[in-house]
């Protein structure tokens, strides 16, 4: 948000505000054109159950749940040192966490002295006591379901992207997308392109700050404070640069949502909690190979169900850095929020279905060695009818991948075409980011790589006339149906 510091430079700004809102408008019918649908129908099939797509208010009884509950949160703070970590040498491959640890021992990399162990299992106890005593008040509307990410400024052109995916893909949920402070809010990114896509911004501080005591939340922390602050009963929680391939709205409706109320998924990577963590829970031990590490960009949560081990997560998420991202990832690929989820509701023993099909890596070769675009995340339902003996001979034998999480190589138009990137081969042509478009449409049904590509011109041509350019004769180089939109 540009701040006038002069009258004349204010006057500015309304022109370039002006500008913007008209270019939003091209923006948004040039990408009805693309889909063959208006913006006013677009818009009218995905209102959220309120009806309000700008920044939405909180409702004073999720304040006050907030208010008592940040409360609790601080007087369970440990008082002790944050956990250090300390890695075996770098050629030790126990500290990569291989997803076949041929041990099939836990690794424990952590320095923590009894008397700091106990503090920690001191502080848990009270949280644990606290979260099942909380759960009850938990404010949300009941009976709604809904998709909730995060997004600052600079993930912005990469979750419109996610977000035109969202509605190819045929799905109606709503979306809330929750911004740290009014500083990332934009009045024509939440009242225009937004709601045109049946998303609105909610303002994370609007609620947060309310508890005045509370420490400031930080880069993983964001997703489980959007989570538990989002209206929804039922939620699929998507990063930014995480979308379907299929249509996801029958995941809140089918197995094994149903009975278990919340669905995570894997990550390529083995498991990495401490040996530690499973003592300062006062759980059991489960064999390191019987789930690998988690993958969050993507969830499935249902309140209802969760209400307490929703509230047990916010309280690892809180004291993640300097305690539980330690604890449950030992500073492993990706550490941050991906392995709260499950080890909360392990740690309260409620249901959980982790998803047991590995995920499907998405890239190409380069010089000898992979290269990770993106990673392929597979229908639950399917995981679970296979895994659990239930499979009819009409279906699919193998699940089928329903979320891309784009996420080493972000889908943001101004760079995804550069020299050297995914786009690129060892001599510099073009070429597909994921692999063959037989496997992608073998696996997917149609061409999903294609499909995303024109998500990303529509979204690169707001950028700028240089970036539609390049992405537009990278479009029509690859797929070859010449592609010519008028975007701008």
């Amino acid at each position: 948000m540009i701040l006038a510091r002069r009258a004349h430079s204010g006057a500015t700004v309304c022109k370039a505000l002006i500008a913007i809102f008209f270019l939003t408008l091209c923006i948004v019918f040039s990408y009805d054109r693309l889909r063959g649908t208006s913006s006013l129908q677009v818009l009218s099939s995905h209102l959220p159950s309120n009806g309000n797509l700008t920044a939405a208010h909180f409702p004073p009884k999720l304040i006050k749940f907030w208010i008592n509950f940040a409360d609790s949160l601080e007087k369970a703070r440990p008082v002790c040192s944050e956990i250090r970590i300390d890695h075996a040498p770098p050629n030790d491959t126990e500290t990569r966490f291989e997803p076949d640890n041929p041990n099939k021992e836990r690794v424990d990399f952590l320095r923590l002295s009894a008397e700091d162990q106990q503090a920690v299992k001191d502080s848990h106890s009270f949280m644990v006591k606290q979260a099942l005593h909380k759960a009850p008040n938990l404010f949300y509307n009941r009976r709604t379901k809904g998709i909730v990410t995060t997004a600052g400024p600079r993930y912005v052109p990469i979750l419109l992207v996610s977000l035109r995916m969202l509605r190819r893909s045929g799905s109606k949920l709503p979306v809330e997308v929750f911004l740290g402070s009014w500083d990332e809010y934009n009045s024509t990114i939440c009242e225009g392109i937004f709601p045109s896509l049946g998303a609105r911004c909610r303002v994370l501080t609007d609620i947060y700050n309310k508890a005045p005591s509370v420490a400031k939340p930080e880069h993983f922390q964001f997703k489980i404070f959007a989570i538990l602050f989002s209206s929804f009963e039922d939620v699929l929680f998507l990063d930014a640069d995480a979308f379907p391939g299929n249509n996801p709205d029958d995941l809140f409706l089918t197995e094994p949502y149903i009975s278990y109320g919340l669905v995570t998924w894997p990550d390529i990577f083995g498991n990495t909690a401490s040996p530690l963590y499973f003592q300062i829970a006062s759980i059991s031990e489960p064999p390191v190979s019987l789930r690998l590490s988690s993958e969050s960009g993507q969830l499935l949560l249902s309140k209802s169900k969760h209400a307490a081990d929703l509230l047990l997560m916010t309280y690892y998420n809180y004291y993640g850095p300097s305690y539980y991202y330690p604890l449950l990832c030992q500073g492993s690929h990706g550490a941050g929020d991906k392995e709260t989820f499950i080890h909360a509701a392990m740690a309260l023993d409620r249901p959980f279905w982790d998803v047991r099909e590995r995920p499907w890596v998405l890239g190409h070769w380069k010089n000898g060695q992979f290269g990770l675009v993106a990673m392929a995340q597979h229908h639950p339902g399917d995981d679970w009818r296979i895994k659990s003996g239930l499979n009819r001979s009409s279906d699919p034998t193998t699940p089928r991948p329903l979320f891309v999480h784009n996420h080493f190589h972000k889908l943001d138009p101004k760079t995804i075409i550069r020299e050297g990137g995914p786009t690129r081969d060892t001599e510099g042509n073009y070429q597909r980011m994921w692999g063959p478009k037989g496997s992608i449409l073998n696996r997917f049904g149609h061409d999903v790589e294609q499909e995303v590509w024109k998500e990303v011109l529509v979204t690169g041509c707001e950028a700028s006339t240089d970036t539609c350019a390049k992405i537009r004769d990278y479009y029509n180089a690859m797929y070859g149906d010449s592609y010519d939109g008028e975007i701008i």
